[in-house]
């Protein structure tokens, strides 16, 4: 009976693949070197009783308990270790072009012959990388078969070579990642060198190029996209995967770090063992740490904050910019996948599995992230272990709400409750009742039917927006068999700020999902919130945060770490400051994934002998 549950959970304990994500400075890399640890350093629950309080303490012990005696040691793939091997491939020559057009366009100062210097220096086109042999095994045993690095490079970045022809041990496979690790760690020093902060603006450019050509060109944005690509990055994790899972019994990886949301889709499509964890730190703590550690300027973070955050795409992408007159076809086309090739961390930590908390205020002290990271592990080798904190079980609620949104863009979620988590109402953008969603509704609707239940007068009856409307009919009606079959919904927002070259955000149709849910209690009766709390799946904007203030709400618990100024203006003064907490947990097929009980716990234990009966 024994053997027969440890089979039950022996799929779990085999393999474990976490991509960790986050704005540059979070702890991603932090994160990563505590999963790589041989041993577990599990903090006391003396050195975290600031964070985890009442039954999350008695929570936390368990999960020390199950993971202390459980414990497998994870290996890193650092993204940028790989795209170092893509560089690894190219000429010298067209190294030093591309970090010469990468710090042109981040504003950073770079002198040519001292960047010329520097890579002759490391011997680019002679690293070691290149030259080592590696031993690889052979079908007749008494024979060995070298390979070089560079040969190795190209195996694995060939992806029409199927990677069960690469027959290598583990251990010289991670010499080989190794050899490579060590000189993106000299490469990036380096870089720094020449201009702070030119290492993270010419790796993000060079992720940006293989997303969109496979390989790293200076002039890869000129190129034409082919969606391929997109998951060429990825596909390369994924050899590399395969190669360690080959050879080794119970294998833990962890992907440091995942910042673009069509690689969260790659892997889980491919590996149900997968979770996505963003790692989050307070941002005046995360500022400190980059300026003071890193030596980042005012401006850099701010570009490095636009870059991640999405802000440049969504300025690329937008309906206004896309459609603009004094756009040619070429630049539209260009800008429309932009959003494929691109980081959009905001994205990906929206649509993380489990959401870490990272203090980030004593540099030395990882504590906090150690007891979380441990405390999920323990749950994805032992699902149902414990049950959901109140904060994940609310915040679930809230996820599961949004789902009813018919916003176009994005969908949000809320949850109002007392000061002891008791919901007291729920709300998601969507319209006014009685009107309807924008995803039920049409091009084809709106300038052929004339419903004055589901379009608005200035809809039916607006010459400037119905000639709006007919050009982008027009125009998807020109996609042929590619839109087969879709609903052909529009953004009223979008259309009209098209026609006025604006951003106006109050033609949106939508209510907020917070402001939905203050309605409800307004609409149906019920006790104040004076008090309570509000869950938010993005965080509140600017007049939600006016809203939730005026209610007196205590606490605002809120995932997207990227607010716009609703903290630092509207919520962070006066006599009655709410508290902003970054939400901490599993969420969405995650919540599900790690708190069902593969068989009720007292069944387990009466089947593992614990208990007589």
């Amino acid at each position: 009976m024994e053997k027969m549950i440890s089979e039950l959970f022996m799929e779990n304990s085999k393999f474990v693949l976490i991509g960790l994500t986050g704005r540059t400075g979070s702890g991603c890399t932090t994160a990563a070197k505590i999963l790589e640890s041989e041993q577990a350093d599990i903090p006391d629950e003396n050195q975290i009783n600031d964070f985890y309080t009442g039954l999350d303490i008695k929570r936390y012990l368990v999960t020390k308990r199950y993971i202390s005696k459980h414990w497998n040691k994870f290996y890193s793939i650092k993204v940028s270790d790989l795209i170092s091997a893509y560089l690894l491939l190219q000429e010298t020559e067209e190294v030093e072009k591309f970090i010469l057009t990468s710090a042109n366009e981040s504003k950073k100062s770079v002198s040519k012959e001292m960047l010329n210097n520097f890579l002759n220096t490391i011997s680019f086109s002679k690293t070691l990388v290149k030259s080592n042999k590696l031993i690889t095994r052979n079908s007749d045993p008494g024979k060995q078969v070298f390979i070089s690095y560079k040969d190795m490079l190209v195996s694995l970045l060939n992806h029409k070579q199927d990677i069960n022809e690469i027959q290598v041990s583990n251990s010289d496979f991670i010499k080989f990642l190794e050899a490579i690790r060590r000189f993106t760690e000299k490469f990036k020093k380096g870089l720094n060198n020449l201009s702070q902060g030119l290492y993270i603006s010419v790796y993000q450019d060079a992720g940006n190029s293989i997303r969109k050509t496979s390989h790293i060109k200076s002039t890869y944005k000129d190129d034409t996209f082919s969606p391929t690509h997109v998951f060429h990055l990825p596909e390369t994790i994924n050899r590399i995967i395969k190669l360690l899972r080959k050879n080794d019994g119970n294998t833990f990886i962890v992907i440091d770090a995942i910042r673009n949301p069509y690689e969260v889709k790659f892997f889980r499509d491919r590996y149900s063992a997968f979770h996505l964890v963003s790692i989050n730190a307070p941002d005046k703590d995360r500022k400190r740490y980059l300026q003071n550690v890193h030596k980042f300027t005012n401006d850099q973070l701010a570009d490095l904050d636009a870059r991640e955050s999405g802000d440049k795409l969504s300025s690329n992408t937008s309906e206004e910019n896309r459609s603009g007159p004094e756009k040619s076809e070429k630049d539209k086309s260009k800008d429309a996948y932009f959003e494929f090739t691109s980081q959009n961390v905001k994205r990906c930590i929206e649509i993380s599995d489990i959401h870490l908390f990272n203090p980030r205020n004593e540099l030395e002290n990882n504590n906090v992230l150690k007891a979380q990271l441990y405390w999920y592990i323990a749950l994805m080798l032992h699902p149902g272990l414990i049950t959901p904190t109140a904060m994940e079980r609310v915040m679930q609620i809230a996820f599961t709400a949004k789902l009813n949104s018919g916003c176009l863009s994005r969908q949000v979620g809320a949850v109002l409750t007392d000061n002891n988590n008791s919901v007291k109402a729920i709300g998601w953008n969507d319209v006014a009742k009685g009107q309807v969603p924008c995803s039920l509704r049409s091009l084809e609707g709106v300038i052929n039917d004339f419903d004055e239940v589901v379009y608005s007068e200035f809809e039916r009856n607006d010459k400037d927006f119905r000639a709006k409307a007919k050009e982008k009919l027009l125009i998807f009606k020109t996609k042929g068999e590619k839109i087969s079959g879709y609903n052909l919904s529009y953004c009223f927002k979008s259309l009209k700020n098209s026609i006025d070259k604006d951003k106006n955000q109050v033609h949106t149709r939508a209510l907020h999902a917070e402001e939905n849910a203050f309605l409800q209690i307004s609409k149906y009766g019920g006790m104040g919130i004076e008090g309570g709390k509000l869950y938010t799946t993005a965080s509140p904007c600017e007049l939600c945060a006016k809203k939730a203030y005026q209610l007196g709400i205590k606490d605002i618990v809120f995932i997207d770490p990227y607010p716009g100024i609703a903290i630092s203006h509207i919520l962070s003064i006066g006599e009655s400051k709410p508290n902003l907490v970054q939400f901490r947990g599993a969420i969405g097929r995650a919540y599900h994934k790690i708190y069902e009980q593969i068989m009720p716990y007292k069944d387990e234990l009466d089947f593992l002998g614990v208990i007589k009966t």
